[in-house]
């Protein structure tokens, strides 16, 4: 099948300020999207695309309405999950699993967004697995970082960080090994965690 020019796609919606819930979902729509037209919108679902980045987000306007991003099974290599709750400080939901997710400026996250990260994750509200990129290894070497820092509250918010990542076992679609990988952070043995996409 053909992969479809997202603006394209956009440009035949009508009544586009009058739109809160937009759903792009299954069209293999890829490349970037103007959407300064959507003043009201308050959740994106675009599932099963073929988007490689969220860059197209920041023409959004009215961003602190913005609740719910839904970009499960695209092709997104990085999320930058610092700018993407800054810009969004009121977003609650957050699916990119099935991406080929790597994770930039971790470092720049804030206490209060590390929180809702963390809690996010904890909660299955922000789901960022992925079976092929290496998000999860970027948390883990986030919080080995947290934990070298010799600041009490970063190392606080890198156990906590551990423990969500050990709570919450992680699949893999491509297990037919059921390999596990051992991680060992600040000196402390992370329990082995199954790497896998899914729900």
């Amino acid at each position: 099948m053909m992969t479809n020019q997202a603006q394209e796609h956009i440009n035949q919606l009508t009544n586009k300020i009058k739109i809160r819930y937009l759903d792009i979902s299954n069209r293999d729509l890829s490349g970037q999207a103007d959407l300064k037209e959507f003043t009201a919108l308050t959740s994106l679902n675009s599932y099963n695309n073929k988007f490689e980045n969220l860059d197209f987000l920041n023409t959004l306007p009215n961003k602190e309405q913005l609740k719910k991003l839904n970009f499960f099974g695209n092709q997104i290599k990085e999320i930058d999950l610092t700018h993407l709750l800054s810009i969004f400080p009121n977003l609650e939901y957050l699916n990119c699993e099935n991406n080929p997710l790597s994770a930039k400026n971790l470092d720049n996250l804030s206490s209060e967004q590390f929180g809702k990260l963390a809690k996010g994750i904890k909660d299955k509200k922000i789901r960022i697995n992925s079976f092929k990129g290496t998000i999860l290894m970027d948390l883990l070497e986030y919080a080995q970082k947290l934990l070298k820092s010799g600041n009490s509250s970063q190392q606080q918010q890198a156990h906590q960080l551990q423990a969500i990542l050990q709570n919450s076992p992680i699949k893999n679609e491509q297990q037919s090994n059921n390999s596990k990988l051992p991680w060992v952070i600040g000196g402390a043995a992370v329990v082995s965690l199954a790497l896998v996409v899914g729900y």
